[in-house]
């Protein structure tokens, strides 16, 4: 048998071909005992047959045939169609590798290749295991750390007091008690009458420094207004340029006239307008020029572009750091710098000019006379100077800031400012009408700006200004007087200005509607996830039910339900609320010229 037709296995069935069949005898047995058979089995054929019987093979044997071919290999083969003649090939010599059986593999077992490379990988993954076990450990360690928010400074965290109009330091010291039990933080002070008189006269000075050392003794910092500005048209440097003295020639601010007018009067150099509501050009027998006074005639300004000027300045800021000043605060600083062109003003187009005629200071534009570019690298040199002039360490301790009247403010004007500012200043703000006030602090605190917000003597919007994310500025009529129950109420309100809610935390705020839909209230929340948040309200007007759900989604951080965490000693005359009492944020009433100071679990939603 050939090799190709050795594993195959051919069933073959055929009907006999005419021509393969010839004529046969048989002769017939004499006895018909095998005809009776044949007809018996022929009988039982005919019978109908179970599908048990049909079957070749019983049960059991049929259970011992065991299939090793796959029948997805065999192949069908048809090789005459007309006599029914079909092959199956099945591939008996396909073999599937199942891998080596157990025994096979422990004859390997103890054969020392195989032992040495099963120590060598039991080995190279421990090492690697440890080795990034290591390795994610010194990552850990070695990541840098989310760094905690850097910690607001005391002028930051305030309160800060204007002093500034108490003009003796006697008085200063009187107040110096009440300041201390008020948790003031800082004051300001206008401490001598010419602000470059320290050069030549130290006794304001020594006055000065007498007072720092008691107001140490009681935990406050002075921080001193001064106008570097102008001096006293009787001062030696203005007689000595007046002169055209050698060195003093552009110490101040000198120009010639604009001709000749009808009256045959010489012209000042342009149409600039004083703070005084007057021509800030006064005429000069002596030189035959005119000089510029922005605050006063009889203040001639200062030449800031010239470095000796500047140097001047400089000496004056050191010797108040050196007295013990924690910082300056400049009176009229935007007018500090001039464009040099002395171009002519233009009209004020905004409301601000509303009734203000040609000569007065509210109708102009003020675009030449200040707020010029180079007013921003003399302002970064002299806080520069204040932080670092010893005792000081320039760490940025030192308030460094503007005093401003006016708005818009320069920090707002130009956004680059408020970098050389500690802090930027704003001017005051009133409280009278809620919508303006929330508009004008939502463009201010995101610099966390020193900020005055203003009321009356009687109000209490000090408790607003306590949760502002700003430096608070009170006046001096704002503080309590020196009542035990009064104080610790005040203690408990200024205390927050320590929590991480209000130090760290998200803020919103927003005019709040009274019962009657009139928006006549204010509000200030202040909140942190995982924290208590706060939230305070003012109300400007008459005594009203405040619906804090209105101004959604400015306050959407509060819940339905707030608790009262101080109530002052007006608000309780008037209302039944105590401490840690649950009220509506639908209904909170708040008596007229009063605020309440309410405490609440932020909603979830909000907090991420």
């Amino acid at each position: 048998m050939s090799e190709s037709r050795k594993n195959h296995l051919i069933i073959e069935g055929n009907q006999g071909r005419e021509a393969e069949h010839g004529a046969t005898y048989k002769p017939i047995p004499e006895n018909d005992t095998d005809f009776r058979k044949s007809k018996t089995s022929l009988s039982k054929s005919k019978e109908k047959v179970s599908a048990e019987e049909e079957k070749l093979l019983s049960k059991e044997e049929e259970a011992k045939i065991v299939t090793r071919v796959d029948m997805a290999d065999a192949r069908y083969v048809v090789e005459d169609h007309r006599n029914g003649d079909a092959n199956i090939e099945l591939d008996a010599n396909k073999r599937q590798f199942t891998g080596l059986t157990k025994e096979e593999l422990m004859k390997y077992a103890e054969d020392p290749f195989w032992v040495r490379l099963r120590w060598f990988m039991f080995i190279l993954f421990w090492s690697l295991w440890l080795c990034m076990l290591a390795a994610a450990i010194a990552i850990i360690l070695q990541a840098p750390k989310c760094a905690p928010p850097p910690p607001k400074t005391w002028y930051e965290k305030g309160p800060l007091v204007d002093m500034s109009a108490v003009e003796s330091f006697e008085e200063l010291e009187a107040e110096l008690p009440q300041l201390k039990s008020n948790q003031v933080q800082g004051i300001f002070t206008y401490v001598c009458k010419d602000t470059y008189e320290v050069l030549e006269e130290p006794s304001c000075l020594q006055k000065f420094k007498d007072f720092v050392t008691k107001a140490k003794d009681y935990g406050i910092k002075v921080i001193v207004d001064l106008t570097a500005n102008s001096v006293g048209t009787n001062h030696s440097w203005f007689a000595l340029s007046e002169n055209r003295s050698a060195g003093y020639e552009q110490y101040f601010l000198w120009a010639d006239g604009a001709g000749f007018g009808e009256d045959h009067t010489l012209n000042p150099p342009n149409n600039w307008i004083s703070k005084q509501d007057e021509s800030a050009w006064s005429y000069s027998e002596r030189r035959k020029q005119f000089y510029l006074h922005q605050l006063s005639r009889e203040q001639a300004d200062l030449n800031f572009t010239n470095p000796e000027v500047v140097r001047r300045f400089d000496d004056v800021l050191k010797l108040w750091m050196q007295a013990g000043a924690y910082g300056v605060r400049l009176m009229d600083a935007r007018y500090l710098v001039v464009n040099s062109s002395l171009a002519e003003e233009q009209p004020e187009r905004s409301g601000a000019a509303l009734g203000a005629t040609h000569s007065q200071h509210a109708y102009w534009q003020h675009r030449h006379s200040r707020d010029q570019p180079a007013l921003l690298p003399l302002l970064q040199h002299w806080a520069h100077l204040v932080d670092h002039a010893p005792p000081n360490t320039g760490i940025g301790e030192t308030v460094f800031t503007l005093s401003e009247m006016t708005r818009p403010e320069l920090f707002l004007l130009r956004a680059n400012v408020s970098g050389a500012l500690r802090p930027a200043s704003a001017a005051p703000l009133p409280a009278a009408r809620p919508a303006d006030l929330a508009a004008a602090l939502n463009t201010r605190l995101p610099y966390w700006p020193a900020l005055q917000v203003e009321d009356g003597e009687e109000s209490e919007v000090w408790m607003l200004s306590a949760l502002l994310p700003a430096a608070p500025v009170l006046a001096s009529s704002q503080l309590l007087a020196h009542n035990d129950t009064e104080i610790v109420s005040w203690e408990r309100v200024w205390s927050l200005r320590g929590d991480a809610s209000v130090e760290h935390g998200r803020y919103s705020v927003a005019a709040v509607p009274d019962q009657d839909g009139q928006y006549n209230l204010i509000a200030c929340a202040r909140w942190k996830a995982g924290h208590t948040g706060y939230v305070a309200v003012y109300n400007a007007g008459e005594t009203a039910h405040a619906n804090l759900t209105a101004p959604a989604p400015a306050l959407s951080a509060l819940p339905a339900r707030l608790a009262v965490h101080h109530v002052s000693h007006a608000a309780a005359l008037q209302t039944n609320y105590t401490v840690n009492m649950e009220v509506e944020a639908a209904s909170v009433l708040v008596p007229a010229k009063s605020a309440l100071l309410l405490s609440f679990v932020p909603n979830a939603a909000v907090e991420e």
